[in-house]
Order: structure tokens, then C-alpha cells, then sequence
């Protein structure tokens, strides 16, 4: 055996309702297999401390295979702020873009790479994937968002020439135009990263900062407006921080909320630690879909951080958390209301869900190797097959 792995994987999903949905046994035996040897893989994805592509990518080394990977926010910086820096930034656009794919392009001189794998894709271009194809590499994408055609031509017009897509969203699998593009769709759930997404405790000057009533992490939506300028409304005198990308789109009394920037990696995670509750609000449908969030990244984020979640209520969220016992749901914004005053009110069980979440999310797996364990095993019956 190579680097200490076991003979065979032990792959668990997230309750029956997942293993019907993938239609994959939840044990595999590879013995007698080429299971142990590890790959060399391209890996296209951000690789920024809390990303779910280097959650990906951490699980996938974590396992013994070797990684070549081209990070696209080397080539195109995301988190410019400014207006003058971000009018560089369109402007530069399509050289950033070109010099990206170039890069790209030098991994194939890695004439053993056993397949490239894309998280998202956004600058990655077609004739530059169609390359990889000629040169027989197999190519996956893994698509974390609700729509593909909302950031950018690249995402849609590559979806073709992946072997598979392994999306997040399940409500993608009954998106017949999505299913007549692809040669093959595969669903995969979002996870939390074990190094990055853990208790964090904080001093008592942190804890000040970065503690509230009720706190909210994501970007802004007019959705999510709408439930928390409900929320506000009703419960005025209850202490909600935001975080996360837009909000100044807002109006005033949700505005007044959010706290000028984003807040990602140990950020995150000692928001999510000491906030008393936590929010789970999902996105709204996109282009070209007519379904928004089931689960989100949150899901698994704020429990495997010790956080108290309030999560819109969703069948598949039922899949992986027993409500009552590890989260607390609602349903509507009145719902909401009524919840975050219950729980605001009542410590014990509060503290009880919380400590009873953490142990469920670490104990079920439900950290990104359950989707590093799916893409193996596609990619591995793929080539016994071919």
C-alpha cells in the first residue's frame, strides 16, 4: 500500500435520500483494483484558506495523489474593490484571461496526468479545453453555483467537452437542457473544509467584534434582502451583523447591518463560532434555472464550526440534519422571526442543537471528501471501462 491507505474506500453519503440520488452504493471495495496508486491530476480552482476548491483540492492531496495546479486569481484578482481598480481589471479582462489559458496549456507537457479537473471555470476557454480532449485526458468540471450561465460564456460553452460534471446543486439533474449538453452529470454534495472550517475560540476584545445575536455570511441577493428586511423589521432590537460581498445594495435598514466587507476563512469560522445564531438563507434561481439552493456551502460550514444554524427548510437539508436535534428551520419570514426570538430566548437549547450539529456534521463525513471519494471512483470505473 502507497502512503498508508487502506486497501479499499468506505465513501458515506449524506442519509438514504443521497444515496438514491446518486445511485451509488455507499461501500466500494477496490480490492484487487489499481485503487492504492495515486494520480496525478490538473487542478484548475482558487486556492484561497476557506475556497471550496481548495477544500477539494486539500482533500484530494490528503489522499497521496499529486496536484498541478493553476489558480485563476493568479491571473485575474477577484477581491479588487475600488472603481478605478476594478475598471483595470475590465479592461485587462481578456489579456488576464489569455495569459490564464496559457498557462493552463503548459500542463500539457505533463504527459501522465491521469485527468484535469475544473472547479467552476470561469476563465478557462474552450479551445483551450478542446485541447486536453485531443490529447486524451479525460476532463471534469465540478460546478458550485445555482446557474452556469450567469458568470460568463466560458462556463456554458465548455460544459460539452467535460466527461462528466459534477455539480452541487441536485436540482440540476432534473434540468432537462442541462442534461442534453453534457456527455454526463453527476451530483456531489458541498463540504466543509476540516482545516479551515473548526471552533475558534476568540479573546474577549475578539469576541466583541466578531460575536452578535444573529449573524449572516454571504453575498447579497434580493432574496436574502427580502428575508432579512423582514427580519429587521420585526425584531429591531436584535443584534444582526452581515457579511459578505454587495450588501451595499440594500436598503438603509439592512445596509446599517453589514459590515463593509466580506469575511472568509478563520473570519468565517470565528463568526460562525461565537455568533449565537446563524443563518442558512439560500440563493433565488438563476439564468436558466427555475430552482434556487436546496443546500449551500453554509450547510456544512457553520455546524463543522460549532455555530447554531437557522437554515431554510429544504427536503435535502432534512437528508443530512434531523431538525430539532442538530439545526433549527424555518419556513417563511414569520417563521424566521418566531424562531430567532425562541432561541435568542432560550440558551440551554440552543447550546444543546449546537453541540449535538457539531458531532453529527464531523461524525457523518460531511466534509469535501465525500465529493473527492465520488470523483475518484467515477474517474477509476471510467478507465476500467474504457
Amino acid at each position: 500500500m502507497l502512503f498508508g491507505m487502506r486497501p479499499f474506500f468506505r465513501i458515506e453519503f449524506y442519509g438514504n435520500a443521497f444515496r438514491d440520488l446518486f445511485d451509488f452504493p455507499g461501500h466500494i471495495d477496490f480490492m484487487n483494483s489499481d485503487v492504492s496508486s495515486n494520480l496525478c491530476i490538473g487542478f484548475l480552482g482558487a486556492d484561497w484558506w476557506g475556497s471550496d476548491a481548495r477544500a477539494l483540492s486539500a482533500e484530494l492531496r490528503g489522499q497521496g495523489h499529486m496536484l498541478i495546479d493553476r489558480h485563476y486569481e493568479d491571473y485575474f484578482p477577484t477581491k479588487w474593490r475600488s472603481v478605478v481598480m476594478r475598471g483595470v481589471r475590465r479592461l485587462l479582462r481578456n489579456w488576464m484571461a489569455a495569459e490564464y489559458n496559457r498557462a493552463v496549456e503548459d500542463l500539457l507537457q505533463v504527459e501522465a496526468m491521469d485527468f484535469l479537473l475544473v472547479f467552476k471555470g470561469m476563465l478557462l476557454s474552450p479551445k483551450t479545453l478542446q485541447k486536453f480532449r485531443a490529447a486524451g485526458i479525460p476532463c471534469y468540471c465540478v460546478y458550485p453555483d445555482v446557474s452556469f450561465q450567469d458568470h460568463g460564456a466560458n462556463i456554458w460553452g465548455c460544459l460539452p467537452l467535460y466527461d462528466c460534471v459534477f455539480t452541487t446543486k441536485s436540482f440540476h439533474l432534473e434540468d432537462s437542457d442541462l442534461c442534453r449538453r453534457v456527455k454526463r452529470l453527476e451530483f456531489v454534495p458541498h463540504g466543509f473544509d476540516s482545516e479551515v472550517h473548526r471552533p475558534i475560540p476568540l479573546t474577549t476584545t475578539l469576541h466583541s467584534y466578531y460575536s452578535s445575536d444573529l449573524s449572516f455570511v454571504g453575498v447579497w441577493t434580493p432574496k436574502k434582502e427580502q428575508v432579512l428586511s423582514a427580519l429587521v423589521a420585526a425584531l429591531p432590537d436584535v443584534k444582526l451583523k452581515i457579511w459578505g460581498p454587495f450588501w451595499e445594495r440594500a436598503n438603509i435598514s439592512v445596509r446599517r447591518c453589514w459590515q463593509g466587507r466580506a469575511a472568509y476563512g478563520d473570519e468565517l469560522a470565528a463568526i460562525c463560532t461565537n455568533a449565537r445564531i446563524n443563518l442558512g438563507l439560500l440563493s433565488e434561481a438563476g439564468g436558466g434555472t427555475v430552482k434556487g439552493d436546496q443546500t449551500t456551502a453554509r450547510t456544512w460550514q457553520i455546524p463543522a464550526c460549532g455555530g447554531f444554524m437557522l437554515h431554510e427548510d429544504t427536503e435535502e437539508l432534512r437528508a443530512a440534519f434531523k431538525v430539532g436535534e442538530h439545526i433549527a428551520v424555518f419556513r417563511n419570514t414569520g417563521e424566521l422571526a418566531n424562531a430567532v426570538h425562541q432561541h435568542l430566548g432560550d440558551d440551554a437549547l440552543r447550546d444543546r442543537i449546537r453541540a449535538a450539529g457539531y458531532e453529527h456534521c464531523l461524525s457523518s463525513g460531511y466534509s469535501y471528501r465525500a465529493a473527492a471519494d465520488r470523483i475518484l471512483a467515477y474517474h477509476r470505473s471510467a478507465m476500467r471501462q474504457a
